[in-house]
């Protein structure tokens, strides 16, 4: 068992199922210094601070942007000095719009607790959703 099993445990309860997630056990293994950084591209985006800017973050996306945002991730990755969960998230924005995106949260872990966190994602496909535009198609590979 590796020493960030709790973290690795919290993260697929948290980012897996769609609307099962469970972010309780992951805010509990947060430490109090805990910063977050969400892309300034998007309206809700900034830095935020504790496990309570952390529910806070999330509340406001519900109040104010998405009637729905999950997650569903396909593994969790333990690196030691961090953890990577890539996720499809799956959305329906206050305009009706839906999204699909693939994000991934990086964790960066110290003493068996959450120190930072960093969302990678398109931030343009959620920009649109909010702002009611047509999504594009991905492009083929």
């Amino acid at each position: 068992m590796s020493r960030n099993q709790p973290i690795v445990d919290a993260c697929r309860r948290a980012y897996s199922g769609f609307e099962e997630n469970d972010s309780s056990d992951l805010v509990a293994l947060m430490s109090p210094e805990v910063v977050f950084h969400f892309p300034t591209s998007l309206p809700y985006g900034g830095t935020f601070h504790g496990p309570e800017g952390f529910l806070a973050f999330y509340q406001d996306i519900y109040d104010h942007y998405y009637d729905t945002f999950n997650y569903d991730a396909d593994t969790v990755l333990d690196a030691g000095s961090h953890v990577i969960v890539p996720v499809r998230a799956s959305a329906r924005a206050k305009t009706g719009r839906t999204m699909e995106n693939e994000h991934c949260l990086l964790f960066t872990v110290k003493d068996g607790l959450i120190t930072e966190a960093r969302l990678y994602a398109d931030t343009a496909k959620g920009r649109d959703s909010i702002e009611g535009l047509q999504a594009y198609p991905s492009a083929a590979c």
